[in-house]
């Protein structure tokens, strides 16, 4: 692997693993949270997002292309679909396992066409990158509505 993949990738790793202990941080029955509205969506729907995101970025670097009508596929789970800490991990630890066999199988210098412009892969990881951490403050709204502690290495991470 290069070295700006590896950077990439090394970010990618440590911007997942704040997801996964946010989620170890609860419990099935927080997970079902939603706030008041008709806008919100339950808890778990935000880390079934950021699965789901994660298989249509893998599919895009397999694929030389990012197709947004893949978000709409019935290939892929619903965002509502698991909702149990068990099966949400299991979710992310999958779609991480074929984004990471997508990103070491691709040339170094692979390019993803989007549909406005032409993305080195770097550029692509960084754009998913870019997706989980505005979840990541999607979860802490989450946390501050509903009262949640957030995990401490997050809190001292995020400098709450």
């Amino acid at each position: 692997m290069d070295e700006i993949k590896r950077s990439f990738m090394n970010r990618w790793q440590f911007t997942r693993g704040e997801t996964l202990e946010i989620l170890e941080n609860l419990n099935d029955e927080q997970l079902g949270f939603k706030p008041d509205g008709e806008r919100w969506q339950a808890l778990y729907y935000q880390f079934n997002c950021c699965a789901r995101t994660q298989l249509v970025y893998a599919k895009a670097i397999r694929e030389d292309k990012m197709d947004f009508s893949w978000f709409g596929s019935q290939e892929l789970p619903s965002k509502s679909a698991f909702t149990s800490k068990d099966e949400i991990r299991a979710l992310l630890n999958e779609a991480n396992e074929a984004w990471i066999d997508a990103i070491e199988t691709a040339a170094p210098d692979k390019t993803i066409v989007w549909p406005d412009f032409s993305a080195p892969l770097a550029l692509h990881i960084s754009n998913l990158l870019e997706h989980e951490r505005m979840h990541l403050g999607q979860l802490i709204s989450y946390h501050t509505l509903a009262g949640y502690e957030l995990p401490p290495n997050f809190k001292r991470n995020w400098s709450l």
